[in-house]
């Protein structure tokens, strides 16, 4: 994706615990294994709640799931640090100081199972989702750069020297469409759905950083680095959740809730056919949690939560297929899926536009 064409679509840099050179911090990594045991009907309560909202107080929180205050700090707090879970603002990567993100397909060469592959990739600051999946392409890493430079050099310097990589496919995002992290099954009917790009002032994108580094980061604490009542604070929060710019939720893992059959689809458009339409048509459909117009091999590129193949199959066949304009739909399965909520870049505070972010 190309630097932002004007001021008013930037963002700023800003300083968070952005893991990246400048950080000796280890990536929280929301795996999909069963390793830590599996989830309580509680967990799965507060995840629930906290997906539809990351910022609700505990004492509310308490009295939706029925146990104590006490009990839900101290499990959020379990899974917090067990990286089941993260809080986080989703938003439109250029938001955080990112101009340039794709999607890179790997083939690997039999020396490395995939599975070690994908904890390489996985620890790479650049990359904020690794995928193993069924198909041709046994690895997919979403990288999410500064510009087109840095790109190029994760890609070349980095992705392709892997051992064990056979080859690299880049399909370069042409616009992020679209983001919904909340799954379903428990998704509400709100009026608004999912992330979407929009263009916002500085004071917008600081408050953004500071919640995509910590979602339940205090307003009044805002409100003294922004200058402003912690009044305002709250009322330029609720136009950026009204508008569908951000959304401060609890991030997930798919595969740990129990969709086994979650994948990325690929579609190619037919001549005559807009991109851009079929994208939006995707964002109709409960599965899809994420689209991404491309360049490359795939126009449009999608992902899909369900809970099991007759699921997918009757999207696939039944609303997928038959959208006007879909010439190709190619699928392919996780297996395994390694998640990191999206950080903003460490860097000085400009106070003027510069960059922007999502999930």
């Amino acid at each position: 994706m190309q630097p932002p064409a004007d001021p008013a679509s930037a963002a700023v840099p800003v300083e968070s615990g952005h893991i990246g050179p400048e950080s000796a911090e280890a990536p929280r990594i929301l795996r999909s294994d069963q390793e830590a045991g599996e989830l309580t009907k509680l967990d799965l309560d507060l995840i629930e709640q906290l997906q539809l909202d990351g910022r609700v107080p505990y004492a509310v929180l308490a009295r939706r799931v029925g146990v104590t205050e006490k009990t839900v700090r101290r499990r959020v707090s379990h899974l917090l640090a067990e990286n089941y879970i993260q809080i986080s603002a989703v938003t439109d990567p250029a938001l955080l100081g990112f101009s340039a993100m794709a999607i890179v397909l790997l083939t690997v060469d039999g020396t490395r199972s995939p599975a070690e592959l994908a904890d390489e990739l996985a620890l790479l600051p650049e990359v904020d989702y690794v995928t193993v999946t069924t198909g041709p392409f046994a690895l997919q890493a979403e990288v999410i750069c500064v510009d087109g430079k840095e790109l190029h050099d994760v890609v070349s310097g980095k992705i392709r020297r892997m051992s064990g990589v056979r080859e690299v496919e880049i399909l370069p995002y042409l616009r992020l469409h679209y983001q919904e992290a909340r799954f379903a099954g428990i998704r509400v009917d709100d009026g608004r759905t999912g992330v979407r790009p929009r263009a916002l002032d500085d004071k917008d994108r600081i408050i953004i950083a500071r919640l995509a580094a910590n979602g339940r980061a205090s307003f009044r604490e805002l409100s003294t680095e922004l200058d402003v009542s912690e009044t305002m604070v709250r009322q330029r929060f609720s136009r950026l959740v009204d508008s569908a710019a951000v959304r401060v939720m609890c991030i997930v893992n798919p595969l740990r809730l129990g969709f086994r059959s979650t994948c990325w689809v690929g579609l190619k458009v037919g001549q005559g056919a807009k991109a851009a339409e079929v994208a939006e048509s995707l964002t109709q459909l409960s599965v899809v949690s994420y689209v991404a117009i491309t360049a490359g091999r795939f126009d449009v590129l999608a992902e899909m939560v369900t809970v099991d193949g007759e699921a997918l199959l009757k999207v696939l066949d039944e609303q997928v297929r038959s959208l006007p304009g879909v010439s190709v739909v190619d699928t392919w399965l996780y297996l395994d899926l390694h998640y990191k909520a999206l950080q903003p870049r460490q860097g000085p505070v400009f106070t003027h536009a510069r960059d922007i972010q999502t999930v």
